[in-house]
């Protein structure tokens, strides 16, 4: 890995290589997206907006003539412009500039706000449209192999959560985005500053306002009814994210404070990726930290 970071600060061409490459290849294999995503973010951080908007503009450029080479459409090139690397660029601008990794996380998130609004903008009811769509994906499948459920339950399961695909799958960009802006992040720990990284993910905590925000537009939701309550939900799951992140950080400071083997530290992290049934309770302790400030409670005791 930290080969890689080396090459991608060795100049713009080769960033740009690392970019357009790995965004290529995700295609085929879609984890290596969040390294095409993290180089756009180490450049940036480390050398500015303007080597790191070269990069976008070569990237583009390079993917959308590869993607015409083998696949006949440039079409891929400005779906990730869009989607990933503008957004990743705009985000590593705001923590180079106020080395504030809450207000990065927020603008973030913000971003995702706007990307859900405008499909509501957009498009009348997205809900239905995603239920048309799973259920014409399903019955592709049904066709294939049975499903494990009767029909009823997959139609009763479709209605009920296409409310919330919207800001699922938004949320779902936002958390590749982010754990590309925190590769990038490690990556400029490793070659400009040792321990860099793991102090600020260490103290990285949200503000009140966030917890507020999120209890208000779920207050809304609660009181109203139709689309613009399934809006304030699709709101608020992207602040969702922001509360898992913070409560990875938290039980990520208890286990080093209780433990000095490395290994339940892996263990955790191992868990957090495959058991999906912790995913709740982080963001509960998350959320609480907005107010209890679990971290600073463990490093005093430590």
């Amino acid at each position: 890995m930290k080969a890689l970071a080396s090459f991608i600060m060795q100049g713009g061409r080769q960033a740009t290589i690392v970019v357009a490459t790995m965004a290529i290849l995700s295609l085929l294999m879609p984890p290596l997206v969040i390294i095409s995503v993290a180089a756009v973010c180490l450049l940036t951080l480390r050398n500015g907006y303007i080597d790191g908007l070269r990069v976008l503009i070569g990237a583009t450029v390079a993917t959308a003539l590869i993607g015409y080479i083998v696949l006949g459409t440039s079409v891929v090139a400005f779906t990730y412009l869009l989607m990933m690397w503008l957004p990743a660029y705009l985000v590593s601008l705001v923590l180079r500039e106020t080395r504030q990794l809450n207000l990065a996380l927020e603008c973030l998130v913000v971003l995702g706000m706007v990307a859900v609004v405008g499909v509501y903008s957009a498009i009348d009811d997205p809900a239905q449209l995603w239920a048309a769509g799973i259920q014409s994906a399903l019955a592709a499948l049904s066709e294939q192999q049975p499903l494990p459920i009767s029909s009823e339950e997959l139609q009763v399961g479709v209605e009920l959560w296409s409310h919330y695909v919207t800001g699922l799958v938004v949320a779902g960009t936002l958390l590749s985005i982010l754990m590309s802006l925190l590769l990038a992040r490690w990556w400029q720990g490793l070659l400009f500053n040792a321990g860099g990284f793991d102090e600020e993910f260490r103290s990285f905590r949200l503000l009140p306002r966030d917890g507020v925000l999120f209890i208000a537009l779920m207050a809304i939701a609660v009181v109203f009814d139709g689309w613009p309550a399934e809006l304030m939900w699709n709101l608020d799951i992207q602040l969702l994210l922001l509360f898992l992140i913070v409560g990875i950080s938290v039980v990520h400071v208890v286990i080093k404070s209780k433990s000095s083997s490395g290994y339940l530290l892996f263990a955790f992290y191992v868990m957090v990726f495959f058991v999906p049934h912790l995913i709740l309770p982080l963001i509960v302790i998350g959320l609480s930290d907005v107010w209890m400030n679990w971290r600073q409670r463990f490093i005093t005791k430590t």
